[in-house]
Order: C-alpha cells, then sequence, then structure tokens
C-alpha cells in the first residue's frame, strides 16, 4: 500500500531558433505549466546531419497530453491522496487497538496484585477478571478485524494502481506512435540524417532543435485522429 505511482515525464523549457528569436528558450506558462510556442511558419530548422527535440517538453506540451493526460494525472493525485488517508486511518485505528490491549494486561496485572494482597474478595476477582477477558477477547477480535480489512483494501489499492500505471503506459505509447508518424513525414526526404532526444545533446549550435516543428506535427495528427484508425 505504500506503492505510488509517478508520472515520468517532467515539463522543461524549450529551446527554439527560429525568426527572429535569436537562440532565446520561447516557452509560455499558463497556469503553472510550461508550454512551447511554437513559430508560424511550417519548418524553422534548416537541413541538418543532426538534430534534437525534446521529448518531455513536447509530450507535456502537446494536445494528446491535455486531453488525455491531464486527466490521468488528476486521477493519479486522487488516488495517492486516498490512499494516504486510508494509511492514516488504518494507523489510527491499530494504535487504539494496541493501547487497548495494553490497558487490558496493566489492569489484569493489578487485578491480581490486589487479590494476592487480600484487598478484594474472591468473587469480585472473578467478576473483573471475566470482564477483562471478555474485553481481551474484543480487542483480539478488532485486530483480526482490521488486519482482513487492510489486506483487502491493500488489494483494491494496487489493483487501482495497476490499472493507472497500464493507462499511463498506454499514453506514452499513444504519443510514441504519434511521434513516429510525425518524425517520417517531417524527415521523409531524408535531410535529418539523425534525431536524438535533448537528454543526449551536450552541445548543439543554435536552430538545430526541432521540438516545435515536431509537436506541431504530433498535434495535427492527434486532431485528425491517426491514432484511431
Amino acid at each position: 500500500m505504500k506503492k505510488t505511482l509517478m508520472f515520468a515525464c517532467v515539463a522543461a523549457a524549450m529551446l527554439v531558433s527560429c525568426g527572429g528569436n535569436n537562440g532565446e528558450s520561447n516557452t509560455n506558462s499558463e497556469n503553472g505549466d510550461e508550454k512551447l510556442i511554437l513559430a508560424d511558419s511550417t519548418e524553422c530548422v534548416k537541413s541538418a546531419e543532426v538534430a534534437y527535440v525534446d521529448l518531455d517538453a513536447m509530450f507535456k506540451s502537446s494536445k494528446i497530453f491535455a486531453k488525455e493526460g491531464k486527466p490521468l494525472e488528476k486521477r493519479v493525485e486522487d488516488f495517492q491522496k486516498k490512499m494516504a488517508s486510508k494509511q492514516e486511518d488504518f494507523a489510527k485505528r491499530e494504535q487504539g487497538l494496541i493501547y487497548e490491549q495494553n490497558k487490558i494486561q496493566q489492569e489484569g496485572q493489578k487485578l491480581q496484585s490486589d487479590y494476592q494482597k487480600g484487598l478484594i474478595t474472591t468473587l469480585n476477582a472473578q467478576s473483573k477478571g471475566e470482564q477483562l477477558e471478555k474485553r481481551a477477547q474484543n480487542a483480539q477480535a478488532g485486530i483480526a478485524a482490521l488486519q482482513k480489512q487492510i489486506q483487502q483494501e491493500g488489494e483494491t489499492l494496487q489493483k487501482e494502481e495497476q490499472t493507472l500505471a497500464e493507462e499511463h503506459a498506454v499514453l506514452e505509447n499513444r504519443f510514441r506512435e504519434l511521434l513516429s508518424k510525425s518524425l517520417k513525414e517531417i524527415n521523409a526526404d531524408g535531410r535529418y540524417k539523425m534525431i536524438v532526444n535533448s537528454m543526449m545533446v551536450v552541445d548543439a549550435a543554435d536552430g538545430l532543435d526541432i521540438s516545435s516543428l515536431v509537436l506541431s506535427k504530433i498535434d495535427e495528427l492527434y486532431e485528425k485522429g491517426v491514432l484511431s484508425e
């Protein structure tokens, strides 16, 4: 129940070098989410042996993420809050039952001591002993019931977590499919010998970032419904 599921993709600022941008970072922040500002031109990078894209930023800025990823992110956040709340509730109930068991044990020891000292009659000792035994049985039954509930709730939460993880994997696969189709169209003439992820780029000349171009094609294909064909 302590497992958590987090999105692997993190939004990052994009470097776009097109039409007078002079290599400055061109981003727009709306509601705390960084988004790419696409160039007006349909192509902003000249032919080159190697170009690169920022996959994380494109994913977070894409229309498929806005429509499918955002709702899924919200469900993941709600799931994590629910799981934390249940864990806190179970912990409090467990502590209460343990406290009751310790209290019963202490009262039993005092009852035994008082009886041995002759401070209580046999009849009263037996009566109080029976009451303590009943409380102990109830506490033990409460612990068993709690353990069973924790197991059942854990299985339910695990299934829900697996479902969310699968949906996120499908979302990423759908984005990769759009990315693959987009790159095939953009590089149909073979102008780029290699297109790499920006995470692998240590240094590059201005103008080799084709993220805006690729993202524009990804959004175009998504709106056309190519994934449902």
